[in-house]
């Protein structure tokens, strides 16, 4: 079905201080907005959104989004410039260039490769869908650190342009420690750097165990690479984890806002028997903030890290009851250092994913089971 682009523009201004308070060097409270969606044209194909973005990739150059379509082992390629679908690419799920049937994550090597991730292993492809490299942690042998039993990437990895190194987030099903971890598979090394923090994770991690299922929900982990570093940071605590690939160095960076708490500070129970008492414990966690990746703004120099609180549902029984959040945003330097801070009232439920292009965040929205965004410019 064809759709037509459309845009819709608002522009807002508002404040966490009174309307005559000068603006100091300290007070960067009064933040000006511009916000605008815009639809993607799928001309007569389709965008399929059942897992939203989650298993998707952003080209270096901010000019394409790759997102997995699961069900059709195609990957949907998506121009940003010209908001449009440009190509689907197919995949095998079996044979000698076979990516398998459910991946869990994919990264981006270069303009023309992608790595796959499933259960069993790690592969490189080309977009002509043939298989160049299959990478394993499990059963290959290392030699520096060791692997713990059933330990792999709990998110996407970050591969080097010539493909031989993988940097990741180590963790089992256990979710109790993790690393940041240094694959060489050139040279048949592995080197682990404990992460600061990580280890009380495990407080905010619920498992159901019963007769007919084991579920556990974790805290998320996020690393990206900025500028030749790795930006290491997760859901529970607002502390973020610099990585320096040229010296393989690893530091902490602490910052505190005025308007959340730096991360949760609850007790909670952390083993359940029924479905429902799991439901009940995970929104109780996600009362108390919750924090999204800093995303970096090149263009403007600065970091931008959206936080939000779940609020309790009016009526708990309602399934239909859609879960509201409080929004807030954090703007931070190139140091981390915070810049302003303040509610997103516009914002009712938690961000979904986002990234910044061209100076301005795009927050992907689905309008009616079509890929949209939302565009945010701050001033």
């Amino acid at each position: 079905m064809k759709h037509i682009l459309f845009v819709l523009s608002v522009l807002f201004l508002f404040s966490c201080g009174g309307e005559n308070e000068e603006k100091s060097a300290e007070d960067f409270s009064n933040i000006t907005f511009s916000m605008d969606t815009v639809m993607v044209d799928s001309g007569e194909d389709f965008i399929n959104l059942s897992g939203g973005l989650w298993v998707s990739a952003i080209s270096k150059d901010h000019k394409y989004l790759y997102n997995w379509n699961q069900e059709a082992s195609e990957l949907d390629k998506v121009n940003l410039d010209q908001l449009v679908l440009e190509e689907k690419i197919k995949f095998e799920k079996e044979g000698p260039n076979g990516v398998g049937n459910y991946i869990s994550w994919i990264s981006l090597m270069g303009n023309n490769e992608i790595v796959f991730a499933n259960f069993q292993d790690m592969a490189l492809l080309n977009f002509q869908g043939e298989k160049l490299r299959t990478y394993k942690l499990n059963g290959e042998k290392f030699e520096g650190d060791s692997l713990e039993a059933y330990e792999s990437f709990t998110r996407r990895a970050i591969i080097s342009d010539d493909g031989n190194i993988m940097y990741g987030i180590l963790g089992n099903w256990t979710g109790k420690n993790f690393y940041l971890a240094k694959v060489d598979y050139q040279n048949k090394t592995l080197k682990k750097h404990e992460l600061p923090g990580f280890e009380k994770l495990a407080d905010y991690s619920v498992t159901l165990k019963s007769d007919q299922m084991m579920m556990i929900s974790a805290p998320d982990q996020f690393i990206t690479e900025v500028e030749g570093k790795l930006i290491i940071s997760n859901s529970a605590f607002n502390t973020i984890l610099v990585y320096e690939e040229a010296n393989d160095s690893l530091y902490q960076v602490d910052y505190d806002t005025k308007l959340t708490k730096t991360g949760k500070t609850g007790k909670y129970v952390t083993e359940v028997e029924s479905e429902k008492d799991f439901n009940n414990a995970m929104n109780e966690i996600n009362q108390e903030i919750n924090f999204r990746n800093p995303i970096w703004d090149s263009k403007n120099q600065r970091f931008y890290r959206f936080s939000y609180e779940t609020l309790p549902k009016e009526n708990i029984q309602d399934e239909e009851e859609k879960q509201k959040s409080k929004v807030y945003l954090t703007i931070l330097d190139k140091d981390f250092k915070v810049l302003g801070e303040t509610l997103v009232k516009e914002f009712s439920k938690y961000p979904s994913m986002h990234f910044v292009k061209d100076g301005k965040i795009w927050m992907y929205e689905n309008v009616d089971d079509e890929l949209g965004f939302i565009r945010i410019g701050i001033n």
